[in-house]
């Protein structure tokens, strides 16, 4: 039995599966591969190395098929009474389009309306966009879904929410309360605040900058060295604090120097103000990138000086 580990927002969930996920467990499920129905045909597809195998059946009578994907579509073949019949599938919605000699047959992925409707977007729902200070989650009216980057679908029953993956699922307990939502499993809990639509220009706290940024350097030589470093927290509450180190050594001594800033903070797309105790306000040119070594390291970039994620967050 291998673990699943969901990692959604502050904390990672381990889930005991019996299957292996392979990728995460948002990630799109394969279109050909499943049991499809419609009127008067059945379509049962299992992959295996790169191509699909089953039965097709017709109007009650079963033949065996054979498909294979190419790109985004497949094509396949099925034998009766001594003569093979071509088809092309093309995925649609919660199923797949079947055509075969000028007709097309709609077919609906077998268990796709055994969940319950996705609630609509609401204080109540989950409908929406969801971040913390370690990651971020996206779930769409029509059941599709983005956490973290990656792309997929989602189910609900009750107050279980289900995340789909292409080898597997994970089940984990919801809770939405206004604009907080809380996710558990295996006693753990983790909790994500709706991310309200902000326009460009207009300066607020944005979700996506919170947490810990930091820019640090090392210089060795034999007659000495450095190390420096300057972190940033920026907190959802809209408060802020800075601290920067610097410490210098050559074999005469070494020095040491220590500073420090704190207040409040807010944003646009393109700048990052700080409005320190002080009474000083700075508002710095904001860029956000993405590491260019560590691709999925996340930076801000204020005023051309890079501030790495000092934590586990989704690249931009």
């Amino acid at each position: 039995m291998k673990r699943l580990l969901v990692c959604v927002g502050l904390v990672c969930v381990a889930l005991a599966m019996g299957i292996a996920m392979a990728q995460n467990p948002l990630a799109r499920p394969d279109p050909f591969a499943g049991t499809f129905e419609g009127q008067q045909v059945v379509l049962e597809l299992k992959a295996a190395r790169g191509e699909y195998t089953g039965t097709i059946s017709v109007r009650g009578q079963q033949f065996p098929v054979s498909v294979k994907a190419n790109g985004a579509t497949a094509s396949g073949s099925f034998a009766a009474n001594g003569q093979s019949y071509p088809f092309t599938l093309s995925p649609a919605g919660d199923g797949l389009t079947l055509a075969s000699e000028g007709q097309e047959y709609r077919l609906t992925r077998r268990g796709a309306a055994a969940a319950e409707q996705v609630p609509s977007a609401g204080g109540g729902s989950i409908v929406g966009s969801w971040r913390n200070a370690q990651g971020s989650a996206k779930f769409n009216a029509d059941g599709t879904g983005v956490v973290d980057g990656n792309p997929g679908r989602y189910e609900i029953r009750g107050n279980q929410l289900t995340l789909i993956g292409a080898e597997g699922q994970a089940t984990v307990g919801f809770e939405v309360q206004g604009d907080r939502l809380t996710l558990t499993a295996n006693g753990k809990s983790v909790v994500m605040n709706r991310e309200k639509e902000q326009a460009p220009g207009v300066a607020g706290v944005r979700p996506e900058l919170v947490g810990n940024w930091c820019w640090i350097s090392v210089t060795a030589a034999q007659q000495g060295g450095s190390q420096s470093s300057r972190c940033i927290t920026l907190n959802a509450n809209g408060s802020y604090l800075y601290e920067g180190l610097s410490d210098s050594y050559n074999p005469n001594g070494g020095v040491t120097s220590q500073s420090s800033d704190a207040g409040t903070w807010e944003a646009t797309e393109s700048s990052l103000t700080a409005h320190s105790r002080s009474g000083k306000v700075t508002t710095y040119r904001l860029e956000k990138r993405n590491h260019p070594k560590n691709v999925r390291d996340p930076m801000i970039v204020l005023d051309g000086q890079t501030f790495v994620s000092f934590y586990n967050k989704p690249p931009w």
